[in-house]
Parts: structure tokens; C-alpha cells; sequence
């Protein structure tokens, strides 16, 4: 019995919530003016000028995408073409020390190789080193460093 008068509680109290917001809607509904408020809102939006981009805005906006796409490219291109690693610290200290000899130095720094080189893992004499030109020479000494 309590349980079916809770449920005719719940009925009669869902039925007076029903036609409370019916007399509310009813009231709302009377108060508004449809065309009122239509023709207001499209004589704003005709008094409104649309916002247009001058010619500058548009250059602008260009120039910003080109810059883009330069730097992208760039990136791409980096990642694509392979950049060999050249031991840069070896070349450039033999580069430094044989590029302040003179010719006579140079001379002497050789006869001292070939000493002490010897005849152990490189068989060249005297004259041969000798008509080398100063590419060669640094060659035969990058293979002896390392």
C-alpha cells in the first residue's frame, strides 16, 4: 500500500510540475514578439559592414607562406640528402702545421718521415717522395696518421 501511494504522489506531483511550466511557457510565449525581434536582428546585421581584407593583409599573408614553405623545404632537403661527416680536426691541424713550412722545411720534414718511417710499412726512397706535389704529400700523411 505505501508503494502505490508514493506512485500516485509522484503522479500527482509530476502532473502540477507539468502544468506549472505549461502556464509559464504560456505567459513566455505571449511576452514574445517573433517578427519584433527578427526584423531587429537583420536590420543590425544590414547596418554592420563586413569586415574586408585590404590588399595589404593579402601580401602579407603570402609573403608569411612563402617563408614557410622556404624553411620547410630547407628541413626536407636537409633530412634527404645525406651530409657526410669529414674529420675536419685532422685535416685541418696537418693543414696548419705543413702550411707555414717553406719548401726547404718541407724538404727536411720528409727526409724525417722517411727516417722514421724506415723500410718497416711504406717502400718509397728519397726520390720519390721528393716528386711529390703537395697534395700526394698530404695524402701519404693522412694514410701514416691513422
Amino acid at each position: 500500500m505505501k508503494g502505490d501511494a508514493m506512485k500516485d504522489d509522484a503522479r500527482n506531483g509530476d502532473a502540477r510540475l507539468e502544468s506549472l511550466a505549461k502556464r509559464l511557457g504560456v505567459s513566455a510565449a505571449e511576452r514574445l514578439d517573433v517578427e519584433a525581434t527578427a526584423r531587429k536582428v537583420l536590420t543590425g546585421l544590414r547596418e554592420q559592414p563586413t569586415p574586408r581584407r585590404t590588399w595589404i593583409e593579402v601580401h602579407w599573408l603570402r609573403i608569411a607562406a612563402a617563408i614557410v614553405l622556404l624553411i620547410g623545404g630547407g628541413f626536407a632537403v636537409r633530412r634527404i640528402v645525406p651530409v657526410d661527416p669529414v674529420d675536419e680536426q685532422h685535416s685541418h691541424l696537418v693543414a696548419d702545421d705543413l702550411g707555414d713550412l717553406s719548401a726547404d722545411e718541407l724538404k727536411d720534414v720528409l727526409d724525417q718521415f722517411e727516417e722514421i718511417v724506415g723500410s718497416a710499412s711504406l717502400m718509397l726512397d728519397s726520390s720519390d717522395l721528393r716528386e711529390l706535389d703537395a697534395q700526394q704529400l698530404r695524402a701519404v700523411l693522412r694514410s701514416l696518421e691513422g
